[in-house]
């Protein structure tokens, strides 16, 4: 059931008002407390390009 346009609510209208710019917070720093992570993934990386490279290099000698 549709109303008339003139029983409709009306939102408020709001003032113009200059709102104080929010307070900008940095973001933490966690690189200290991974480093460990990438230390792992690095290894991780060496390992598989390694043992890659050595499935390559089975697959022509065998």
């Amino acid at each position: 059931m549709a109303t008339p346009r003139s029983q409709r609510r009306r939102q408020p209208v709001r003032s113009q008002q200059r709102r104080a710019p929010a307070r900008q917070v940095e973001p933490p720093d966690y690189s200290r407390d991974y480093t460990y992570v990438k230390k792992d993934l690095l290894m991780i990386a060496l390992w598989g390009g390694l043992l890659f490279v050595g499935m390559i290099a089975a697959s022509f000698v065998f």
